[in-house]
C-alpha cells in the first residue's frame, strides 16, 4: 500500500485504496504519564484510533474513526502507555460525526466527538487536553504527535505509545508538496494544518484521530490523512480552531 492516502478502511476515494487507522513513525516511546489526555479507541476491543480527552465524558477525534463502525462495539481506554495490558475501559454513550463530512466528495470536516456512559476518573495518568485552540496556528510551531505507533509501514504495531516532535508548516506549502505527489484534487486549506520532519518520520496506521498538542498544551490538529507512512509528504490534520464553534455546540 505504499504511496496510497491513509485516511479510511476498507473505502476507495478519489480512486484509491485507502484505510484510516494511522500509527507513529521514527517516534520514540513515551514516558510513563507524559501524555494523559491519551486514549485508544477500540473497535471490537482492538485498538482502531487515537483521541483525546476534553472533559470528563468527551473524546475528540476524527470523523473517519466513527464512520462505518455504527453496528460495531466502541470503547476507549485511558491511562496506560501500553495497548496490553490496556488501562481503564470506559464505554461509549453516544457518536457525533461532523454533518458536513462525507469521504467520497472530500477529507474535509474529518472531526467527530464521543461520548462516554460514565465519567471519566481522573488522575495523574489520565487528564483532559489543556487547551482547545482557537487561534489559527501558521508554520514553524514546535509541536508533539503521540500515538501507538508501528515502526515501519507494512509492519507490526508496537505495543508502547509513541511521541515524536513535530514542527508546522504552511497550507501552501502542504498543499504544494500533496499536488506534487500527485494529489492535487485533495486540496489542502486552511481547515487542515500540516506538519513536517523529515523523510522516516510521521504518522502512520493506528494514529487517525489522535492529537497533536503544541509545546504550552494546545491541541491544533486531529490526525486525517497521511500518505503512508513517513515518505516525506506533509501529514494532514483537521485544524481544531477551523471547528471550535461545532466541538463547543456539541460537546454537551
Amino acid at each position: 500500500m505504499t504511496g496510497f492516502l491513509l485516511l479510511l478502511l476498507s473505502t476507495s476515494v478519489f480512486g484509491a485504496t485507502i484505510n484510516n487507522d494511522w500509527r507513529v513513525v521514527g517516534g520514540q516511546n513515551a514516558p510513563d504519564g507524559a501524555f494523559p489526555y491519551q486514549v485508544s479507541i477500540r473497535v471490537a476491543g482492538e485498538h482502531n484510533c487515537g483521541g483525546s480527552i476534553i472533559d470528563a465524558t468527551t473524546i475528540l477525534t476524527a470523523a473517519h474513526c466513527l464512520s462505518g463502525f455504527e453496528d460495531m462495539r466502541m470503547d476507549i481506554t485511558v491511562g496506560s502507555n501500553t495497548l496490553n495490558p490496556s488501562g481503564d475501559w470506559y464505554e461509549i454513550a453516544e457518536r457525533r460525526i461532523h454533518e458536513l463530512y462525507n469521504p467520497m466528495e472530500s477529507v474535509k470536516c474529518d472531526i467527530g466527538l464521543l461520548k462516554l456512559k460514565t465519567p471519566l476518573v481522573f488522575s495523574d495518568k489520565v487528564k483532559p487536553i489543556k487547551h482547545l485552540a482557537v487561534d489559527y496556528v501558521d508554520s514553524g510551531a514546535d509541536c508533539v504527535l503521540s500515538g501507538f505507533g508501528m515502526m515501519k509501514f507494512p509492519g507490526p504495531a508496537a505495543n508502547e505509545l509513541q511521541y515524536l516532535d513535530v514542527v508546522t508548516v504552511s497550507v501552501a506549502k502542504c498543499r504544494g508538496m500533496w499536488d506534487a505527489a500527485g494529489w492535487e484534487y485533495l486540496a489542502i486549506d486552511d481547515t487542515q494544518v500540516c506538519t513536517l520532519t523529515r523523510s522516516g518520520q510521521g504518522a502512520c496506521k493506528g494514529d487517525s484521530g489522535g492529537p497533536l498538542v503544541t509545546r504550552s498544551g494546545v491541541q491544533i490538529g486531529i490526525a486525517s490523512m497521511a500518505n503512508p507512512c513517513a515518505l516525506g509528504t506533509p501529514d494532514v490534520f483537521t485544524r481544531v480552531s477551523a471547528y471550535a464553534d461545532w466541538i463547543e455546540k456539541n460537546r454537551n
